[in-house]
């Protein structure tokens, strides 16, 4: 059973369907709190703060029935009563702002399935949100992956500046992924790779685990020599960093390429256990990885999604690469496997105003952090050439975005994702074709 400890902050209103008696059932030692101020005095105790301070929908009582009104008007309804001052927001944004407390997680916990307010709790700094009515399996996913979450953050050790400040460390392993293939994933993670590879030269590798079709080596111009086959085939290459590092095929922007199998019958041959040996003996070797995870998910991609820190994905704004991502993002989020590691970008390489931001972002229930502007002749022209965007035209504004979702993907640039504008809420389906 989990030994974790749980801060659980409520408002009267809210503990009457308060989620505490389902986390001891399941183990957890929990908090309960109705008092914000005690909870902001020892949340750095715990290990996961869930913030559940709304009002639920409900209707009103009246105040008086018509018989007990003494003008003999209609009765007015009573408003449910205020929790102080401050909402589930205004705390969500103190403990961020407060550097003692900005390690420990945060759930917030939504009236209702409504975008508006869950991102406004993502905005504020919440790492996870999830709505009423409960779904006890949902809860447990959601809190389980939190945690895992703080344990792994909570053993990397701190990077001191020359003036001796102590600051984040940086993300190292980031993988790229897509439901839908042929919208961009190979390209995003050939980039972003060639951009890390730049500041930090032979520090990051990029590994291609798109293992039936893989292209990584196609858009770096590369032939590759030995692949990810070869280097499962001895045991001893996956426990020895720098044996493994005589496997990878050198690019001249001095990013390493561990390249896929040749022929798809060869990926049977990798199996989840050999995915994660590589990833260890990767970090042993080298500073920063990138894994072009492809578009099949499996038990291999999701060993990817476990070690990553940072996911990227890659949304194509076309109503079946909408519905494709829409599943994913429902499957994960059931199973626990992103929480807040996702990272959603919306690739409008080959396709302009088909669809528009905002509805995708309603649609999918969750925030863009960076969009990749249409440009169908740049990118096409860096995939026949084998020259990614971020070197053959590294003054267009693509290769400008490129390089700050590489930054933004690592945590080397400190980029907060911009505010989304107010919007009504939209469904998948609701997002119409234009005639």
């Amino acid at each position: 059973m989990p030994a974790s400890t749980i801060l659980v902050l409520e408002s009267p209103e809210t503990a009457l369907t308060s989620l505490v008696p389902q986390l001891t059932s399941a183990g957890y030692t929990v908090t309960q709190t109705t008092d914000p101020d005690e909870a902001l005095a020892t949340i750095v105790e715990h290990q996961l703060a869930i913030l559940d301070v709304g009002v639920p929908d409900a209707p009103a009582k009246p105040t008086k029935s018509a018989k007990e009104s003494k003008d003999g008007k209609e009765p007015k309804e009573a408003k449910p009563e205020a929790v102080g001052t401050r909402t589930g927001i205004d705390l969500c944004r103190e403990i961020r702002a407060t550097p003692a407390m900005a390690a420990v997680p945060i759930l917030c916990v939504a009236n209702s399935d409504d975008v508006e307010e869950r991102i406004g709790f993502l905005e504020a700094g919440a790492d996870d949100v999830i709505a009423r009515p409960f779904d006890a399996r949902e809860v447990e996913a959601r809190v389980e992956a939190l945690l895992l979450r703080f344990q792994r953050s909570k053993h990397k050790p701190p990077v001191v500046s020359s003036d001796g400040l102590t600051i984040t460390q940086a993300r190292r392993v980031v993988a790229v992924f897509s439901p839908k293939g042929g919208v961009g994933t190979t390209t995003i993670a050939t980039n972003i790779a060639v951009a890390a590879a730049q500041r930090r030269p032979d520090r990051v590798v990029l590994v291609d685990l798109d293992l039936q079709f893989g292209a990584v080596a196609t858009h770096l111009n590369l032939s590759a020599k030995q692949t990810l086959t070869d280097i499962v085939r001895d045991e001893a290459v996956l426990r020895e960093p720098e044996l493994l590092r005589t496997f990878a095929m050198r690019h001249d922007s001095g990013l390493h390429v561990i390249a896929a199998p040749t022929t798809p019958e060869s990926s049977d041959f990798i199996t989840p256990d050999h995915i994660s040996q590589l990833i260890a003996a990767l970090l042993e070797g080298y500073e920063s990885v990138v894994i072009d995870a492809g578009s099949t998910l499996d038990e291999r991609t999701l060993t990817v999604f476990d070690a990553a820190e940072t996911i990227v994905l890659g949304v194509y704004p076309e109503i079946p690469a909408l519905k494709a991502m829409h599943g994913l993002v429902e499957h994960l989020a059931e199973s626990g496997s992103i929480g807040a590691k996702a990272m959603y970008v919306l690739n409008n390489m080959f396709a302009r105003d088909i669809l528009k931001r905002r509805d995708i972002e309603a649609a999918l229930g969750t925030q863009i952090g960076l969009d990749l502007p249409y440009d169908a002749f740049l990118y096409l022209k860096a995939v026949n050439e084998g020259v990614p965007v971020v070197m053959g035209a590294p003054r267009s504004t693509a290769a400008e975005r490129l390089g700050k979702l590489s930054s933004t993907a690592f945590g080397t640039d400190g980029v907060v994702v911009p505010a989304v504008e107010p919007r009504k809420k939209a469904g998948l389906f609701g997002l119409r074709r234009k005639a």
